[in-house]
């Protein structure tokens, strides 16, 4: 790596610190300006940039501290020491003073400036000039050091007395290191490669640089349709780079510490009660203190290395029998313990063991493959389980989780290979139980394939295999009942995957209830969740969702349908408003669990692509939808592949580019596994949403088509939906329908869709500016838009100026913040004669009516009747409104496109359609062009 190329990504987010150092120095009350942080975080850089910015005005000497203790007075001005006289550099007063004169002479009256670079070390006669040269006025300094404690006292002195200025550099954030990506590489960057790569570098630029340096090498970090994903997890094999930081960062630390690095960077992470019976505890309290590890967990449990590619780089050093002896060290203090592991040590300890090269038993292996993949850590599980053969007692167990970190790693046609290969003589002599486990797994691992009719097809082979079974369980009545309801939640899950929520809620809420185990209650409750957020019952679907992740919690059982649950908790935040909930949940995920963004990531892009879209953020969407795009097929996920391309046409229909939406309607898959009923459902439903923008007269047709298809399906949420996208323009039968479909629903949602139904059946622009507000709260503007459109339509033909004004104050508000007011209103309002207008323009300077009257050559009393006309017309009150109203009114004369084509940001499935209209009134969708887009929007 070329030090340009260094600078360049240390220094794309510096700029504003540069100049707040350039102001500092400039500040005659500070003598200078010490900046710290930790090693690569871009000091030097910093330096330079300031440097660059001095250059020729200012005379620059730049100084290097070492890193340990020097006996040569004047070490680092021996270049100035050398031009000296020997008796004057006997006499340190004459010394210091005649350096002083030399650096004057040299700056040949500019400014001088002192930049002092990589402490701690600095002789004390170096110091001593270095004050005289800050208090005499000769210099400022630039001083660059790791902390404050690297400081020598005489300059902590200068700080404490604000006679020195103090910026911390910190580590770049994650949105920082989002945007220093983008502008290195040149293209989007998914946020799962942003989360994972800022993870793993900790925010340090000069980490960050060679850690994608060696991803893009390595082929983990590749351009996919334009779109930079992340594939794996970060391997850092051999980077020099890298290295070179953590030898700088273990020099200056004795034997003792380096040896209890090492056992941080083999075991991860540590309990800190094994590491104190390993390594001398002031070590630790010195490593602590110096910000090399991290202590978390309750009562700090656990101890760790603070970066996570320190720990890579000296894993990576140490060589095998290092590695091996340190594992038979710790094993010895585990023995001692004689405590059972609990599942943070299990994982720990194998990987650990796998790291040296050493066998797992089999139960271990089984426990930690399982632990991996509650963490969605699917290669790891895969590791822990590569020794297992058709011979192990476990082998079906290991092939069930096998096929579940396949299912991770979105590969369900090769999970279902996996499960394939276990003939029914391995399932015969296991408990009931396992049967029954194996079973279910293998119908899931086929709705995840998109083959539910498949699933008949298990669960039959699934009896058949159970009744050769029965005699091997104690308790056999008790026991098939129990692996009965196991096989029920496999068709229970095949008629959700349908869209039958309304035929078997219940089933589900009997299962929840009176489940014969836990595992069969989460299911359940899990696929109720999803059924209760489409029945109309979103805000039980919520409580629900918290009921069953309490319960999972408290036993630790392993949630099969977790998915399920999240799907429907995603759904049933969206459908009642709550987008902003799911963009906070899923941009949390990333945060909290970076090192799963490699499989999950795809899924979670999605997921906020879809909340943008459905609130009408077709801007904020389209980054989103791409990466989630190109992590899904470089998964191989045909099932979603359909979804991503549909909402990339609503959303950028959103934003008004016509031949984008096209060309991603076009290129939409019209084939592929039969995807889960909601995810086919939304993409239809963004699909109609895009042609009706479009302006397909048919769209609305499809919407009322799919409205009827769930009505009569009991799925009265995303009937609702469905009314209120065809409603512009719609019939009153249309309008009562959507309310009366809407009043089976719950939420916020729910209520604004009855109250704009409500208002349009009534013409009452009350009643829709009730409905904007309500839209208001739930920052849904584009929503607020139609509402607002509708009452301002409204009030003009009722005459009512009031609700006219406050509508139309609400649309002057909305056209600054939406990309594209996709709808103006009908009517323009009562046209102010030329007279008015005369009268209007005058009384807007501040002219009295006497003053107008003269300069128009009328009386008195016609200028107050055309002011009572105008105060009329207007909807307004004092003449201070008369010339912002005259500026915001629609220009007369703007042409109307024929047939309405219905083109607002709306939510698809459970948020209304933003800013589409859904009232019978004749409201007219124009083209209009807004000021400095140069786009027609509609």
């Amino acid at each position: 790596m070329g030090a340009a190329e260094r600078r360049l990504w240390s220094s794309v987010l510096r700029q504003d610190v540069a100049s707040s150092v350039l102001d500092q120095l400039g500040n005659p009350a500070f003598r200078g300006v010490v900046i710290t942080g930790p090693l690569g975080v871009g000091k030097t850089t910093l330096a330079r940039a300031v440097e660059s910015a001095l250059a020729g005005d200012t005379h620059i000497i730049k100084l290097h501290g070492t890193s340990r203790g020097t006996a040569s007075p004047f070490g680092q001005v021996a270049f100035l020491a050398a031009k000296l006289e020997p008796e004057t550099l006997g006499r340190p007063e004459a010394a210091v003073h005649g350096m002083a004169g030399l650096i004057r002479a040299d700056a040949a009256g500019r400014p001088v400036l002192v930049i002092l670079d990589d402490l701690p070390a600095i002789d004390g006669m170096s110091i001593a000039l270095l004050m005289h040269l800050l208090l005499s006025g000769t210099a400022k300094i630039l001083v660059l050091a790791r902390s404050t404690s690297d400081l020598p006292e005489d300059f902590l002195w200068l700080l404490k007395d604000r006679v020195l200025a103090s910026v911390e550099l910190d580590a770049f954030t994650r949105e920082e290191v989002a945007t220093l990506l983008h502008g290195v590489l040149h293209n989007r960057v998914s946020a799962a490669a942003v989360t994972t790569l800022h993870a793993s570098s900790s925010g340090n630029p000069l980490v960050l640089h060679a850690i994608v340096t060696e991803q893009r090498r390595t082929g983990n970090l590749q351009l996919r349709n334009d779109v930079w994903t992340i594939s794996g997890p970060i391997v850092l094999e051999s980077d020099k780079v890298l290295g070179e930081l953590v030898r700088a960062r273990l020099d200056s630390h004795d034997p003792e510490a380096t040896a209890a690095m090492e056992y941080l960077a083999l075991t991860r992470r540590i309990p800190l009660f094994v590491l104190i019976r390993l390594v001398d505890p002031e070590v630790l309290v010195r490593l602590e203190e110096s910000g090399l590890m991290v202590v978390t967990g309750e009562e700090g449990r656990w101890a760790s290395l603070r970066e996570p590619y320190m720990a890579e780089v000296i894993r990576g050093w140490l060589q095998l029998s290092q590695r091996q002896r340190m594992h038979r060290q710790l094993s010895r203090v585990l023995g001692e313990l004689d405590t059972p592991l609990t599942t943070e040590e299990v994982l720990n300890f194998a990987a650990l063991s796998l790291d040296c090269q050493l066998g797992l038993a089999p139960e271990t292996a089984l426990a930690a493959a399982a632990a991996a993949l509650g963490r969605s850590d699917p290669v790891f599980a895969l590791r822990c389980l590569e020794r297992f053969g058709p011979a192990d007692g476990n082998w079906v167990t290991a092939m069930q989780h096998r096929a579940a970190a396949m299912l991770q790693q979105g590969d369900p046609a090769g999970a279902v290979a996996v499960l394939e290969k276990v003939s029914p003589a391995k399932l015969e002599g296991l408990p009931l139980g396992a049967v029954g486990s194996y079973w279910l797994d293998f119908a899931l691992a086929e709705l995840s394939a998109g083959r539910p009719e498949r699933v008949a097809q298990v669960l039959a082979a699934a009896r058949t295999s159970v009744q050769g079974n029965q005699g091997t369980s104690g308790g056999a009545d008790s026991a098939q009942e129990a692996v009965l309801q196991v096989l029920e939640v496999a068709e229970l899950a095949e008629r959700s995957h349908r869209g039958e929520f309304s035929a078997i809620v219940d089933r589900l809420e009997a299962r929840w209830r009176n489940g014969l185990t836990t595992g069969v209650r989460l299911d359940c409750g899990s696929l109720l969740v999803l059924a209760y957020a489409l029945t109309g019952r979103e805000l039980d679907a919520l409580g629900l969702a918290a009921e069953v992740r309490e319960l999972a919690l408290q036993t630790g059982v392993q949630q099969r349908l977790n998915d399920r649950c999240r799907e429907g908790l995603f759904a049933a935040l969206l459908f009642t408003g709550q987008w902003r909930t799911c963009i906070r949940l899923l941009t949390n995920a990333m945060d909290e669990r970076p090192a799963t963004m490699p499989y999950s990531g795809a899924m979670v892009e999605l997921g906020l692509g879809l909340a943008y879209t459905y609130a009408g953020r077709g801007d904020l969407a389209i980054g989103s939808l791409l990466a989630g795009k190109a992590q899904l097929e470089s998964h191989a996920e045909r099932m979603f592949s359909r979804l991503a391309h549909q909402a990339l046409a609503f959303a950028y229909a959103q934003v008004d580019d016509a031949r984008e939406a096209t060309a991603f309607l076009s290129a939409s898959p019209v084939d592929g596994p039969d995807a889960d009923w909601l995810v086919t459902s939304m993409a239809e439903f963004c699909g109609h949403m895009a042609r009706r923008w479009l302006g397909d007269p048919k769209a609305k047709e499809r919407l009322l088509e799919s409205a009827a298809l769930d009505l009569a399906a009991g799925r009265f949420t995303t009937a609702s939906i469905s009314l209120f996208g065809a409603t512009v323009h719609g019939s009153d039968e249309e309008l009562q329908r959507l309310e009366e479909v809407s009043a089976r629903r719950q939420g916020p949602m729910a209520e604004l869709n009855q109250t704009v139904a409500r208002g349009s059946l009534a013409k009452d622009p009350r009643i829709l500016l009730e409905a904007a507000a309500q839209a208001s709260e739930l920052e849904l503007d584009a929503v607020e838009s139609r509402c607002a459109v509708l009452a301002v339509d409204f009030a003009r033909d009722a005459r009512d100026t009031l609700s006219a004004r406050a509508a139309q104050h609400r649309l002057d508000r909305l056209v600054r913040a939406l990309p594209v007011l996709p709808l103006v209103p009908r009517t323009e309002g009562p046209e102010l004669t030329e007279r008015e207008r005369e009268v209007a323009k005058l009384a807007a300077k501040g002219m009295s009516n006497r003053e107008v009257a003269a300069a128009l050559d009328v009386s008195v009393r016609t200028v107050e009747g055309h002011l009572y006309q105008i105060f009329t017309k207007l909807g307004i009150t004092s003449r201070a409104e008369i010339e912002p109203t005259l500026h915001v009114r629609p220009v007369p004369g703007t042409p109307t496109a024929g047939p309405p084509s219905l083109g607002t940001p709306s939510l698809p499935h459970a948020f209304p359609l933003p800013a589409a209209l859904s009232s019978p009134a004749p409201t007219a969708l124009v083209r209009t062009r807004r000021p400095g887009t140069g786009t027609a929007a509609w």
